[in-house]
């Protein structure tokens, strides 16, 4: 259970609900379940043995584990459970807008091609792909979420800036992306629960998408700091995962979750999540 089922599930105990959870340490089940979540442990290589009762039981499911290139461990070891499931199941999958794969400046919706060419794109496609033969064959509604990059009040880019921990120069290009504040993620998950009588994708984004260096801008002028360096893409030295992250752009739409679910954006760009984190 990463950092948002984790906010999505203490909120639901807060409104009494029962949840349950996964998780793939020992010491990340005794954190869970001092906040009260019921968590058993999360193996990628064999099935849990005795998950089948609450999966079974469950009024909604979220599945928020990364694939891998075979695509969804929970396909894998529990699809049998999952076939299962009452039509009436809320079953919802955290995806991502890496699988739209590059577009330059020109804006992808949900109605959008998916061609990724990263291997993280590529790897969200075929689970994505999987959930939806499986939830077709068994005639469950499915709720995807394609999320951009999640920032929240515990894990944002600010406190790297204030406290000078920035030791490669920030790109420069105008490469843009969109994010999304963890506190809407959640919102539009718990608004999608009104919304299942048919299967959806959801792209779950802010309204203005940003690139690196407009983000270091704008922290650094906020928190009176100076300019990290910067440099061209073209002559940066980049890890394997950087020159993932910077091998595709696109400019993503949030129309749906808007009109179809009625959901109103807490922080509708990264500055208005930024200032709410500083408390501005």
């Amino acid at each position: 259970m990463g950092k948002v089922a984790l906010q999505l599930s203490l909120k639901l105990i807060e409104e009494g609900w029962n949840v349950y959870g996964t998780c793939r340490s020992e010491e990340r089940r005794k954190i869970l379940e001092s906040k009260g979540l019921k968590v058993k442990n999360f193996f990628p290589d064999k099935k849990i043995p005795d998950i089948s009762e609450e999966l079974l039981n469950s009024s909604h499911v979220l599945i928020s584990i990364p694939p891998n290139s075979n695509g969804c461990l929970v396909i894998k070891w529990y699809e049998r459970e999952i076939c299962n499931l009452l039509n009436s199941t809320w079953l919802g999958y955290i995806s991502s807008t890496s699988v739209y794969g590059h577009h330059g400046e020109n804006w992808v919706d949900e109605l959008t091609n998916p061609s990724p060419k990263t291997k993280m794109g590529i790897n969200r496609l075929i689970s994505e792909n999987q959930w939806r033969l499986v939830c077709k064959k068994n005639s469950i509604n499915l709720q995807i979420f394609r999320p951009g990059g999640i920032y929240s009040a515990m894990s944002n880019q600010i406190e790297r800036f204030r406290n000078s921990s920035i030791h490669e120069p920030i790109i420069k290009d105008n490469i843009k992306f969109n994010r999304i504040h963890q506190d809407d993620l959640v919102g539009v998950i718990l608004s999608s629960f009104k919304h299942n009588n048919e299967s959806n994708i959801f792209n779950v984004v802010d309204d203005k998408p940003a690139s690196t260096w407009e983000q270091a801008q704008f922290v650094c002028e906020i928190l009176s700091l100076n300019l990290p360096e910067n440099t061209k893409l073209d002559t940066a030295t980049l890890s394997e995962k950087q020159k993932e992250f910077y091998k595709e752009m696109k400019l993503v739409k949030n129309d749906l979750i808007k009109k179809k679910l009625g959901y109103k954006l807490l922080y509708p760009s990264y500055k208005d999540g930024f200032r709410s984190i500083l408390g501005l």
